[in-house]
């Protein structure tokens, strides 16, 4: 892998994400997406939350997604502009969060993990290469639109199920990928 961000995001997930395994979960508290305590001051949280990531199966999905499709997209983009992505779907879930915590309800939320970003990245990569086939274990195929279709059906539906509120950063990460400008992907 040819890009020092993509490297060194996973680098720090992991070992974000091992220590706060192993804390009694101090880094997860002190880490999380929580809209009360960003209201009070604690505005590191709008860009540490993704770095946590609570699970083992999450943690490596999280860090091949990352692999797969933030490497291919650096290679292409470069690592300023594939940071200036990942820091302004970050910033726009977090701050989404926290807007529509205070205003519905919610604010109690801690939320941790790389989902809302792993969707972010593979809407970016199937608009970056619309041709390219995503394969998934021989079951399915997708590319271009119909990855994009597909990973919106899945956040939107879970978010049926466990509620809009608590999926915001996901929905609004999905949102934030799909209408970056064309302009900014393909170049």
């Amino acid at each position: 892998m040819g890009s020092k961000f993509v490297s060194r995001w996973i680098g720090l997930t992991l070992v974000v994400s091992i220590i706060a395994a192993l804390d009694n979960g101090f880094v997860t508290t002190w880490a999380a997406l929580a809209p009360a305590k960003i209201w009070q001051g604690e505005v590191w949280r709008l860009v540490t939350w993704p770095l946590v990531e609570p699970g083992p199966i999450g943690l490596v999905c999280t860090c091949l997604a990352i692999y797969k499709f933030g490497g291919e997209l650096a290679a292409v983009w470069g690592d300023k502009r594939l940071f200036r992505f990942v820091r302004h779907v970050v910033l726009a879930a977090a701050a989404a969060t926290c807007v529509l915590t205070a205003v519905f309800g919610g604010a109690y939320m801690h939320r941790v993990g790389g989902w809302a970003l792993t969707d972010a990245l593979v809407i970016a990569w199937a608009r970056q290469f619309p041709l390219r086939t995503l394969n998934l274990y021989g079951f399915a195929a997708f590319r271009g639109q119909e990855l994009v279709n597909v990973t919106l059906a899945i956040v939107v539906i879970i978010a049926l199920y466990v509620g809009p509120i608590s999926m915001t950063p996901e929905l609004v990460a999905c949102a934030a990928a799909v209408l970056y400008p064309k302009g900014l992907l393909r170049r």
